[in-house]
């Protein structure tokens, strides 16, 4: 399949992929509980986490790497009602980040901070997309491309650390994002 067929079949995840940006206008943040603030206050921040935080981006256009149709329908299915579970669980229970976000520090490369904080934005909550799809891609990936699986493995841990430690997201949210894209996992290999 030609790039651009895969491109096709990929477009309608990265639509609902930015439809990320819509939820605050649908339901305003709420406060967390506060044993998830005192579990992250107890977590460091390492400012130059923030540099695999953006393997995410990456991540969304890895299943280019899909050869086979049926393979890559099935990744985008699925990856799309992962998407959609942690949407209705934003717009259920849209814990607010603000507190987490508020400990980064300045620091060199807050110009990446910038670019992914927005006023407006603060339910980055439970469960991570950037976890829930990354692990999803890179667990799919590891399958399909075997002698690269170590490299697939190491970005889906990166972004899942990054998340609590460049202060984007609670534990928590990092830990409901690997749940999630475990179960994406399961259901991609049960369909082949």
């Amino acid at each position: 399949m030609k790039y651009i067929q895969r491109a096709g079949l990929i477009l309608p995840f990265w639509l609902l992929s930015a439809c990320y940006f819509l939820i605050p206008f649908v339901r305003g943040p709420m406060q967390p509980p506060s044993l998830l603030i005192d579990i992250d206050n107890a977590i460091p921040f390492i400012w130059w986490m923030i540099i695999p935080y953006y393997l995410y981006y990456i991540a969304l256009f890895l299943p280019l790497l899909i050869n086979e149709q049926s393979k890559l329908q099935t990744y985008t299915s699925i990856a799309m009602q992962l998407l959609l579970i942690s949407y209705a669980v934003f717009i259920i229970w849209p814990i607010t980040c603000e507190v987490v976000m508020d400990n980064v520090k300045p620091n060199p490369f807050m110009f990446l901070y910038d670019a992914v904080e927005f006023s407006w934005l603060k339910q980055n909550a439970l469960p991570s997309v950037h976890v829930a799809i990354s692990g999803f891609t890179g667990l799919v990936l590891a399958d399909e491309k075997p002698d690269l699986k170590w490299m697939f493995w190491l970005g889906i841990v990166l972004v899942f650390l990054s998340t609590f430690f460049a202060k984007q997201h609670f534990i928590a949210d990092g830990i409901a994002g690997l749940i999630l894209s475990f179960a994406g996992y399961q259901l991609w290999k049960k369909s082949f």
